[in-house]
């Protein structure tokens, strides 16, 4: 004859709240701004008054993706955005720097 034991084993589940550290954005004043846009055959060259040269490819931009190379070549850069106005298209420091969408 065998004994069967029947084990019962409580359980607790605990949930941590995760909450969001507090954003480290610099104030848009402190952002740096474009000094030059250069776009390439497959990228977007950005070159920032603090030193730093960002590339992002073109295929982040469905826009710029499918414009023509005239079109691609044809913006407007200010401190903060740029500007393809055939397309429609606006690129920020922001964009580029802290991974927004690329739109304002």
């Amino acid at each position: 004859m065998s004994i069967t034991a029947k084990q019962t084993v409580s359980t607790t589940t605990t949930t941590a709240k995760r909450t969001k550290a507090p954003c480290s954005r610099p104030k848009f004043a402190d952002l740096p701004t474009f000094i030059n846009v250069r776009v390439e055959a497959d990228s977007i060259r950005f070159e920032l008054s603090d030193g730093r040269t960002v590339s992002i490819p073109l295929a982040w931009s469905r826009l710029l993706s499918s414009a023509s190379v005239n079109q691609r070549n044809n913006f407007i850069v200010s401190a903060y955005n740029v500007f393809w106005d055939d397309i429609d298209e606006i690129i920020g420091v922001e964009n580029i720097l802290f991974g927004k969408e690329l739109y304002l």
